[in-house]
């Protein structure tokens, strides 16, 4: 029995109806709830007509409860709620086709994402269809929740997923309805020039949410295709072009339409002319901050032309092919001025390919022509001779393996000054002492030198460590590989640096006796790989004290091992 109605007092309908048919109170429940029919208004109408289905459910009145969900379904058809209450009192009447026609309409109008319940819906579904035809084969898409059927759909081709469109209509829903599924354009498996209305499909799938264009040349996409996309989807970031053949006009003239564009990737295999190159950065320079050209071609003439501010930039490679017939020749760099504000360093790379088959002695020149103002991160150069480099903000310069490496005359009144250089690094290279203490000069005099990585040069380093060496005590990192130095000259070059924590001595002459002194120093790690001077013993006492050490022990005769374990002995 009831409460007493004294009890209700101060609660609205719906509040006193819950309360009654949680006590089972049907009849009253009933009576509360049409109240709250008749004095409400949108989504408390639709509970309040869910609320009084359920109470005609409890009494068996199935055709009011029958006309409450029809009513929701009019009310808000893009909720599953009402569909969910009317395949419940159809199947309740004994009319599970009917029911089954009530979930599949409800799928239709309710989006997927848009209704927490439309999960339950899927389910009613799935189970209706299965109890009206148990032998037929289950489609997996459809009875799969919906966050696995997505899963699964990712990992499809695009072709794949395009085709998978005209499987059924279930497919063709679950595909439509889920935007990120399409916010990759992804051409390169098309075996045929795309539409236009292909392309505008796909656009309207993703909601115009497109994020990343992976174009083929294969798929042709002229300049009003390319237009469309930039033009029409303002999330677009990241854009790739592949295949064989020339970019130029199509990349082009679409760029400036991309507003949001962050990276641009052309292949090696696309070739564009030094002003299609040009262009392209022009188009972009507000927002790219990665950028890679690799198969750049043209006439010299073109690297004269002023390249604009570009704010965002981090990352710049640029890969050429410039084929001249009468080397050598002086080629001036296009950058004139690289300008970020972002913290993380903006870089810069420049290659060189063989031209024509042959293998050509290009310099290129980084002329004085950066601003006071202007920023560079890093400039990793590699494969190229390289004559100047100019940039007073310049934090980390990479010149790694380039035999042939020329930096300018060192008298020169205006060597390059790089006072806020922290990591230099310069293996594989011909640059003698001299040079890296006149480099490194500026910032060790003001405490910014953080990383020195000068092993494996091709220099005979025999003066006295302090005319070969900068000293610093704000050096962390120090490379000294493969100068095949002396235990004693690697003690006294290493004691330059008292800060140094990481130390690379791969192919030296060392033995446990520095190996005791650099972990005594408060080194962290070392990496001694084929040093055939230093025992297991030293490298398990360095460990067991904490050190990270990297050690590759080359095999030798047991008369080395025995001469190497009693001089790592001797150092205690």
């Amino acid at each position: 029995m009831g409460k007493p109605a004294a009890d209700d007092e101060g609660m609205g309908p719906l509040e006193r109806g819950r309360r009654r048919y949680q006590e089972k109170d049907y009849a009253r429940a009933l009576s509360a709830f049409t109240e709250a029919v008749n004095m409400s208004s949108g989504h408390l109408l639709l509970t309040a007509l869910d609320h009084r289905a359920a109470a005609h459910e409890k009494l068996q009145q199935l055709q009011p409860a029958l006309l409450d969900a029809k009513r929701m379904i009019d009310l808000k058809p893009e909720l599953s709620k009402g569909y969910l209450r009317c395949g419940k009192i159809l199947q309740l009447k004994g009319k599970p086709e009917l029911a089954f026609k009530i979930y599949e309409r409800g799928l239709s109008k309710v989006k997927i994402g848009e209704d927490k319940e439309r999960m339950l819906l899927q389910s009613m579904f799935n189970k209706a269809k299965r109890a009206l035809d148990p032998q037929k084969v289950l489609d997996p898409l459809v009875f799969l929740p919906l966050e696995l059927a997505e899963m699964v759909c990712q990992h499809l081709a695009m072709r794949d997923r395009v085709i998978c469109l005209a499987v059924s209509k279930p497919w063709k829903r679950l595909l439509e309805s889920s935007p990120k599924l399409w916010s990759t354009l992804d051409t390169t498996s098309a075996k045929k020039a795309m539409s236009h209305k292909s392309l505008k499909a796909h656009l309207k799938r993703s909601k115009y949410t497109l994020d990343h264009a992976i174009i083929t040349l294969r798929a042709a996409l002229d300049v009003q295709k390319m237009s469309y996309i930039t033009t029409n989807c303002k999330n677009l970031r990241r854009l790739e072009i592949h295949g064989s053949g020339v970019i130029g006009d199509s990349l082009v003239k679409s760029l400036p339409f991309a507003r949001n564009l962050d990276t641009i990737f052309v292949s090696s295999n696309c070739q564009m002319t030094w002003s299609a190159y040009e262009e392209a950065l022009k188009a972009c320079s507000k927002t790219i901050s990665s950028a890679t050209f690799l198969h750049v071609k043209g006439p010299g003439a073109f690297l004269n032309q002023e390249i604009p501010q570009l704010d965002s930039l981090k990352s710049l490679h640029v890969k050429t092919r410039v084929e001249y017939s009468n080397p050598p020749f002086h080629i001036v760099s296009p950058i004139r001025r690289i300008y970020s504000n972002s913290i993380e360093p903006a870089g810069f790379t420049l290659q060189t390919q063989e031209a024509n088959g042959l293998e050509r002695d290009i310099l290129f020149a980084f002329r004085s022509t950066l601003q006071e103002d202007s920023e560079i991160g890093i400039c990793d150069i590699k494969q190229l001779a390289l004559d100047r480099f100019w940039g007073t903000t310049l934090k980390h310069l990479i010149v790694n393996n380039n035999r042939h490496l020329k930096m300018g005359n060192m008298d020169d009144k205006k060597f390059t000054v790089l006072p806020l250089l922290e990591t230099f690094s310069c293996s594989g290279t011909a640059l003698d002492g001299s040079f890296i203490k006149n480099l490194t000069g500026e910032s060790v005099k003001r405490g910014n030198l953080k990383r020195l990585l000068i092993g494996d040069r091709f220099v005979e380093t025999m003066g006295p460590v302090r005319d070969e060496y900068p000293v610093s005590d704000t050096v962390e990192e120090l490379s000294l590989a493969s100068l095949q130095l002396p235990e004693q000259r690697i003690l006294q070059v290493v004691n330059l640096y008292p800060n140094v924590r990481k130390v690379d001595l791969s192919g030296n002459k060392v033995t446990g006796v520095a190996v005791k002194d650099f972990v005594q120093r408060g080194v962290k790690y070392l990496k001694l790989n084929e040093c055939s001077e230093v025992s297991t013993d030293a490298v398990e006492w360095a460990r067991g004290r904490g050190v990270e050490v990297e050690f590759n022990f080359p095999s030798r005769s047991g008369n080395t091992r025995a001469y190497r374990d009693t001089a790592f002995a001797g150092a205690f």
